[in-house]
């Protein structure tokens, strides 16, 4: 048997046909349409022997579908497949021998033996599942591209796996129809001549077979998570895509929802002003247009809830570390307490001893009454420094032999507050330095460091370095609220710290110009800060750890400073409405003074020596609890409105006396004590109520100055 295939015309051989049968030639003629429709009216003619089972495998062949015993009906196919491909040519011929069936595919040479073969509509497609749930189509990969080489060596006869396979899809309720014989009983044989396709399987269905649920199978959850990213680069009224330019580009409104610029201008002008997502007043002057190409949240809420909790935690630490130092605060008071009433015991049983000794003589003499003062201050040079007044505070730099006073600006052209350079050697003004806007309210030279350079701090809400040798700002240092006081750090002159007048102290490190290094005195009562003393550490002396005295309207407390920079609260038993404070570093006492009260009728100035005890039971842990006591209290007069500062000095002639001086409203002048004697020395007339006392040595001379509003009055030691 041999064939011949143009494409189109393909014309068969019946040499090899059986003698009892007449041979009949069969063309067969398929038109390359895309409608493959047109494969189900294709009829075999030509051959009066045609049997129906011939008519069987080409419907087999064609892609033909029948169900039992009635009419063929075609199948139907997606107009959108394309051409289709030709289809395969073929000649039926009847074999008395024959028992099988021989189908030649395709132009490699393909053949398969087919004993007894099922019925081609079986053949062609598999039953139609029920249910179209869980049903994935598979495709063969020789049928997804039948032109792949193909060099498969002839079957003669059906494998047994072939056969499984083949009965396998037969379904229950399909006619299996036997081989059509003609009045002998022959079994037709069917021979493929040449095609012009690879495979039957080009008009074959594709399998579809049930898949179960996978539980790797994606949810519905991920498909949310990609519309929720959909959704945060797409416009809320539109739900189109913003763009980063163009009438949609992105905008946002006050409220800090975003929109596309071109609708929210119209949702703005017709919904009546109000946001669309949260439903606040808007305008169209709200939009504002941002300038990103592409926007990513970060979902800080964990972060900022263990922020919340760490503030809270904290706060709940400051408040037990204030509750321990007040416990500190009373065990100290206690033990006091009884250290004095011990001492006044004492005191008395010695008394009641020496008048009874003294009765029968009838003398007593006091020799620490005869004590002689050596000296007194005398006036030396009397300086005006402003007559409008308002001047405030002043300090002295050794090295340079200069006093600077602090005053409003002369020139109406530079409006300030600044200061005014006295010459020491002569006494006389030289200069006038404008640094602050507004009133200036403390101000210090480092008492160790001479470089030059004054600390100065103002109502402005800044704290500045002034040199005082080039006469410029170095360096300025804005705070949050008006700065009351400053001070220098004396163990480390980098540092220096700032009271501010909500209570809080801020500590600075003039390498770092951008922000303070640390808060202090952030718990407790909001009042200002009216004076800050450093103490430096001494080893070599009772009292051994430094750190910061801060003075307060209603309190004193200690911060002392521990090796790794942190600082330790110490309340300090003092009470009143406090003025100043002044720290003497050789006897290493403090001096607080205090304007009257109810409680307290008149000023007073308490000489408070500074005293430190490790509270640990165990020697190698130093856990110190640090206090003063007083051990001298001077009262002034009863009359106090002006925060004036209190001096506290050595005696000009004996280092272990020091003398206390501060100024009286009463007789507009300064008050001079003896610590040793408790004793009032002297009276020193300065013209009007002191607001700022100054100690001076030079040349071997001390001297003391007494700043009013107006003038600066220098006393001499003689």
């Amino acid at each position: 048997m041999s064939a011949t295939s143009d494409g189109d015309d393909i014309q068969t051989d019946y040499a090899s046909a059986p003698h009892d049968i007449q041979p009949q030639s069969i063309i067969e003629t398929v038109p390359s349409s895309p409608n493959r429709e047109r494969v189900s009216e294709q009829i075999i003619h030509n051959s009066p022997t045609s049997s129906r089972s011939q008519q069987t495998l080409a419907g087999y062949f064609i892609g033909r579908r029948r169900s039992g015993a009635t009419n063929d009906v075609p199948r139907p196919v997606p107009l959108n497949l394309g051409p289709a491909p030709p289809l395969p040519v073929f000649s039926i011929s009847e074999n008395q021998d024959a028992s099988n069936v021989l189908v030649s595919l395709g132009a490699g040479g393909d053949t398969a033996e087919i004993n007894n073969p099922p019925s081609p509509e079986v053949i062609s497609s598999d039953e139609e599942p029920q249910s179209n749930e869980d049903v994935e189509v598979v495709s063969d990969p020789e049928e997804e591209n039948p032109n792949l080489p193909q060099d498969p060596p002839a079957v003669e006869s059906t494998t047994e796996t072939e056969e499984a396979t083949m009965s396998s899809e037969i379904p229950d309720n399909a006619q299996t129809h036997p081989p059509v014989t003609e009045a002998a009983g022959l079994a037709p044989v069917v021979q493929q001549i040449q095609a012009s396709t690879n495979s039957p399987s080009d008009f074959r269905t594709p399998k579809r077979r049930r898949m179960m649920s996978s539980p790797d199978k994606p949810g519905p959850a991920n498909d949310n998570s990609g519309n929720d990213d959909e959704d945060g680069n797409s416009c809320p009224i539109c739900f189109e895509e913003w763009s980063t330019s163009g009438s949609h580009r992105l905008a946002s409104l006050k409220c800090g929802h975003l929109f596309g610029q071109s609708c929210i201008e119209k949702w703005l002008k017709g919904q009546g002003g109000k946001c669309p997502q949260c439903n606040c007043k808007a305008k169209r002057q709200d939009i504002r247009v941002l300038y990103a190409k592409s926007l990513k949240a970060v979902d800080t809420t964990e972060r900022d809830r263990a922020l919340q909790d760490l503030e809270k935690e904290r706060e709940v630490r400051r408040k037990i570390e204030m509750e321990a130092a007040q416990c500190r605060l009373q065990y100290q008071l206690a033990i006091e307490e009884c250290n004095r009433l011990k001492t006044e015991l004492d005191k008395v049983k010695r008394q009641l001893q020496s008048t009874r000794a003294d009765s029968r003589s009838g003398a007593v003499v006091s020799q620490s009454q005869a004590r002689d003062i050596n000296g007194h201050f005398v006036l030396d040079k009397t300086i005006k420094i402003w007559e409008a007044g308002n001047c405030r505070v002043m300090s002295y730099t050794p090295s340079l032999a200069t006093l600077v006073v602090s005053q409003p600006s002369s020139s109406p052209l530079f409006p300030g507050f600044g200061f005014k350079k006295i010459s020491c050697m002569d006494f006389k003004t030289s200069q006038y330095l404008t640094v602050h806007n507004k009133a200036i309210r403390d101000c210090c030279f480092h008492p160790f460091v001479d470089d030059g350079i004054l600390l100065s701090c103002g109502l402005d809400k800044t704290a500045k370095m002034t040199s005082v040798i080039s006469n410029t700002v170095v360096q300025t240092y804005n705070l949050a609220n008006p700065v009351w006081s400053c001070i220098w750090n004396t163990d480390d002159r980098n540092f220096f710290y700032a009271g501010q007048a909500n209570g809080n102290v801020v500590e600075f490190d003039i390498r770092n110009t951008s922000e303070h290094v640390q808060e202090l005195n952030t718990e407790g009562i909001r009042s200002p800060v009216v004076s800050l003393q450093y103490i430096p550490k001494d080893i070599q002396t009772s009292f051994r750890p430094g750190g910061l005295v801060v003075g307060q309207l209603n309190k004193i407390s200690f911060y002392e400073k521990k090796q790794d920079g942190q600082y330790r609260l110490h309340m300090l038993p003092l009470e009143g409405n406090l003025t100043s404070l002044s720290f003497e570093n050789h006897t290493r006492h403090l001096l607080a003074s205090f304007r009257p009260t109810s409680k307290h009728p008149t000023s007073r100035h308490q000489l408070c020596e500074m005293t430190c005890v490790n509270l640990s039971a165990d020697p190698a842990v130093i856990d110190n609890g640090c206090s003063c006591h007083v051990v001298h209290t001077f009262h002034g007069s009863q009359t106090q409105t002006v925060l004036t500062r209190a001096l506290l000095m050595t005696h000009p002639v004996d280092d272990s006396r020091m003398l206390v001086c501060a100024g009286e409203e009463t007789s507009s002048g300064v008050h001079v004590w003896d610590t040793s004697s408790s004793q009032l020395v002297q009276r020193v007339p300065a013209g009007g109520v002191v607001v700022d006392t100054c100690t001076l040595r030079l040349n071997q001379q001390t001297y003391l100055a007494a700043l009013t509003e107006k003038t600066l009055r220098i006393h001499r030691w003689c």
